[in-house]
């Protein structure tokens, strides 16, 4: 059981460490705007960093193409993103002490809530193929919700 545990609370915590990466430089061309509405925020204080993901390497790499941070208020945060069309992970985390990182606690299951684009929150996060969201091409503004959770 504590082994289980600690490979869960592992692999959160590796594929939480996205929101240290250096967003890579994006053109202007053909961006779509893609609305992000994080839920289940519980406390005010902190904030709510989100990075964005086009790839598998730079979802491996922790090299996100774009990272807000936003201050936390309850129940939601909303971020409003330009992105170029095709594919992308999101990945993000409630700072509520604001000290920049994803604090953890005994065998490295996190203290702070987090969250990932397809993810309901039961069992490890997975990987890039896992949590991209398409973002088709055209002018209306795509709407994505990303709840938050906490173990």
């Amino acid at each position: 059981m504590n082994k289980k545990i600690s490979i869960v609370a592992a692999a959160i915590l590796w594929t939480c460490a996205f929101a240290f990466g250096q967003a890579a430089p994006q053109t202007q061309a053909n961006k779509r705007s893609v609305q992000i509405t994080i839920t289940n925020i519980a406390t005010p204080s902190g904030t709510i960093v989100l990075s964005a993901h086009d790839s598998e390497e730079s979802f491996k790499k922790r090299k996100p193409v774009q990272t807000v941070r936003v201050p936390a208020k309850i129940p939601s945060a909303t971020i409003e993103l330009s992105l170029e069309p095709g594919e992308c992970a999101f990945c993000v985390f409630h700072d509520t002490n604001d000290d920049g990182d994803l604090n953890a606690g005994f065998m490295g299951i996190p203290k702070e809530p987090f969250g990932f684009s397809n993810y309901d929150g039961k069992g490890p996060p997975g990987n890039f193929k896992k949590h991209k969201v398409a973002i088709p091409a055209g002018t209306e503004t795509l709407a994505i919700e990303i709840p938050l959770v906490k173990f």
